[in-house]
């Protein structure tokens, strides 16, 4: 059950009643997570808003749900898991990669070298040295990519917290145990 009041889109008005009506637009449902970030109208307009420029960016999907699959498995998040495991297929990668990538091991030496970089990023301190930076870099990623991975990290962080504070509700199907 969750913690925090949650926004139904029959009672969103103002601001809220606009963004949910861009959810609803692009994926027919007003998901428990933004229900409950709805209790700030800021929140969620910078959520949202966060979500659709870094979709401008020059990260793939695939990339950018590896980055969102690496958070919400460190921090333990079940409802991001399950968000990002759909939406990472949704994106391409199997089902094998969503596991792969939460067990910090992928074939792809691309999405492997990302995976690496977000899982030293994502510690206590996010110290990342150089041989870090050298080794995502001669994975291909330049400079505005490594900026991104690190904004989708930051993002990530926010919607992983959000959700084990609130204890979200999950919505999406459950995402395969390790």
């Amino acid at each position: 059950m969750p913690r925090l009041n949650l926004v139904a889109p029959e009672q969103a008005s103002g601001r809220v009643k606009e963004l949910y009506d861009g959810l609803k637009a692009t994926v027919g449902v007003v998901p428990n997570i933004y229900r409950g970030v709805a209790n700030s109208p800021a929140a969620l307009d910078v959520l949202l808003g966060m979500g659709a420029k870094l979709r401008e960016g020059s990260l793939t999907a695939a990339q950018t749900e590896a980055v969102k699959l690496v958070v919400s498995q460190v921090y333990g998040c079940h409802y991001c898991l399950a968000a990002h495991t759909l939406v990472g297929k949704k994106a391409g990668l199997t089902e094998g990669d969503t596991l792969a990538i939460r067990r910090g091991t992928i074939a792809d030496s691309g999405l492997q070298a990302l995976v690496r970089f977000v899982n030293v990023a994502i510690q206590p301190g996010g110290r990342i040295s150089d041989d870090e930076l050298n080794a995502i870099r001669g994975a291909g990623f330049n400079d505005a990519q490594i900026t991104e991975v690190l904004m989708v990290l930051a993002q990530t962080v926010f919607t992983t917290l959000f959700n084990r504070a609130n204890r979200t509700e999950v919505d999406f199907p459950a995402a395969p145990g390790l």
